[in-house]
């Protein structure tokens, strides 16, 4: 089962975890950030670095309520390093855990004395190996996945949570539930590989839980834990698991490395056969367990934890050692073993013209062009390609290539449009123009830039604009310096803090509107002197019809007359 991944929503293409893995362990596809599970070494950086806090991870409270509401007895196994939050209300937990139903309440630490004498012993092996604890499940990731050849050199016992698990199964029944609280999401992945451990909690969740339920540790009671020894309750920092056998005196020389960064650079260095008869006490968070992936964010820093954890070490009771041998015999029959091996995952290597191509297509033609700057993630540019070539990364990743890509684009955009553009400051002087504003003003942005704007524009307008925030959009004004004609918008940018000022240059085309008025009116003119025209010779030619029309009437009527007479007489 995984449980960890990014939410989606929030996830704004930052590369700030691509950055912080310390494994490359986060693809990006289609611009969102994805954990490879096989890869991953569940140290929990990615989600410490996160600043929109897009971690999604898949917490066990409900099944842990399920099992708690069924017949099987349940106990919670918790780490040490609760004390390093709890602070003085530290004796109220196992309070505050029954109050959540839980049957029995175990600390984790109580059986570690197997696995620290098995420390011991691989401290006061003969010969120059070097060993590896083998508590911290990310460090067992690590050096599985990226140091395979060092596998042999971890110290195969399991961790003591895991022990802790087998012994309270074996306490309590097989069919008892078994719920490990702790500051790691480690211990999750480590958990689920286990069959003593069946959920997996954190710190940072059991808070959670206890506020839902509205339980304040200050108004409990205290129930302490059974007692164990101060150095013990120290588990959780620097050195707490191999201080005890360092005041032996062990054969081994003893060194104490904690966080990612760190860790590697050891491992790189026993790697190179750089350390001899050395036992390596690993924890991958920084501070170890009191800094852990799985600690609730509260504002408290590790070194005000350590001081907690020392403080209520100190207020605890001092088992003899007689009864830390009678708890170590008595689950002495107890399997600690375990086998760790390479489970390293290899990238497919493009070959030189598959890698030049991806290169060419993030603009690096030249080895020059490869800054390796490291802003996607990845140490060297070449290295970013392979991710390409795996599917691990975008070549949008690149954040030189994009931003010049971008420049250009805006660029190109601000040079070859036909609109008039400059950008104004807030003291209402010029600070760019593009080519067609130099033209308008025929001056070059290089002796305009620094000018008050007053010199070529009324700047009445700016000055509301920037005052009121209120942005003017296609205004129409004439400019009598240039005796021309604008329709112009002016726009107050608030994060830059400067104005934009984009104008059309629209005089030609009163020019041509006048004309083509001025024509309409030669037109109309025309027409009208036309039609009074037409209209006399239609009065002219209808005057002579009249005439016409009567001549022929009388001389008609004069024939009609002469037949009539002829007529008469015959």
């Amino acid at each position: 089962m995984w449980f960890m991944g990014f939410s989606k929503a929030n996830c704004q293409n930052c590369y700030a975890c691509v950055r912080a893995c310390p494994v490359h362990a986060i693809k990006v596809k289609n611009e969102q950030a994805q954990i490879i599970k096989e890869r991953c070494i569940v140290c929990g950086r990615c989600f410490k670095v996160c600043p929109q806090n897009a971690k999604s991870i898949k917490s066990e409270k409900e099944m842990v309520k399920h099992y708690l509401r069924g017949r099987q007895k349940v106990v919670a196994s918790v780490a040490p390093s609760f004390a390093a939050i709890l602070g003085e209300h530290s004796n109220k937990l196992p309070t505050a855990l029954k109050l959540l139903g839980f049957d029995y309440v175990e600390e984790a630490v109580s059986t570690v004395h197997p696995i620290i004498k098995e420390y011991e012993k691989y401290a006061n092996r003969p010969g120059d190996d070097t060993y590896i604890t083998s508590f911290c499940p990310s460090v067992n990731n690590i050096i599985e996945k990226y140091y395979p050849d060092l596998a042999k050199n971890i110290i195969p016992v399991v961790s003591p949570s895991i022990f802790n698990g087998r012994v309270l199964k074996n306490k309590y029944g097989k069919e008892t539930r078994v719920v490990f609280i702790g500051p790691c999401l480690g211990k999750k992945n480590d958990g689920h590989n286990e069959e003593s451990i069946d959920l997996v909690l954190t710190f940072e969740e059991l808070e959670k839980w206890l506020k839902e339920e509205n339980i304040e540790l200050k108004d409990l009671k205290e129930e302490p834990f059974s007692c164990s020894s101060k150095q013990l309750r120290l588990l959780p920092t620097i050195g707490g698991l191999t201080n005890s056998i360092e005041a032996k005196n062990p054969r081994k020389s003893i060194i104490q490395v904690d966080g990612i960064k760190d860790c590697m650079q050891v491992l790189d260095f026993v790697k190179k056969g750089q350390f001899k008869n050395t036992l390596i006490e690993m924890s991958s968070c920084r501070h170890s367990c009191i800094g852990g992936s799985g600690m609730p964010e509260d504002g408290v820093n590790c070194y005000e934890r350590r001081e907690n954890l020392k403080k209520y070490a100190k207020s605890c009771c001092e088992n003899s050692d007689k009864k830390d041998q009678v708890v170590e015999n008595e689950f002495s029959n107890i399997d600690f073993d375990k086998e760790f091996s390479s489970k390293e995952v290899l990238l497919n290597q493009p070959n030189s013209e598959q890698l030049r191509e991806i290169l060419n297509n993030m603009g690096k033609y030249e080895k020059s062009d490869e800054l390796n700057c490291k802003s996607c993630g990845y140490h060297t540019c070449r290295e970013k390609g392979i991710a390409v070539y795996n599917n691990m990364a975008e070549i949008n990743m690149c954040l030189p290539f994009m931003r010049e890509k971008a420049e250009d684009l805006s660029n190109v955009i601000f040079n070859m449009t036909p609109n008039i553009i400059a950008i104004i400051d807030k003291e209402l002087d010029f600070v760019q123009l593009n080519p067609s504003a130099e033209q308008f003003f025929k001056t070059s942005r290089q002796n305009i830039k620094g000018i008050p704007i007053e010199m070529f524009l009324e700047e009445e307008d700016f000055k509301k604009v920037k005052d009121t925030k209120k942005n003017i959009f296609k205004q129409r004004k004439s400019i009598k310096q240039n005796d021309a004609t604008i329709i112009q918008s002016i726009i107050w940018l608030e994060k830059n803090q400067v104005i934009l000022w984009i104008a059309d240059d629209i005089t030609k085309n009163e020019e041509l509107q006048e004309k083509l008025q001025k024509m309409k009116i030669d037109a109309i003119d025309m027409a009208q002197k036309v039609i009074n025209k037409q209209m006399t010779v239609a009065q002219e030619i209808a005057s002579l019809l009249g005439e016409t029309t009567a001549e022929t009437k009388v001389t008609l009527t004069q024939l009609k007359n002469l037949i009539l007479e002829d007529e008469v007489s015959m």
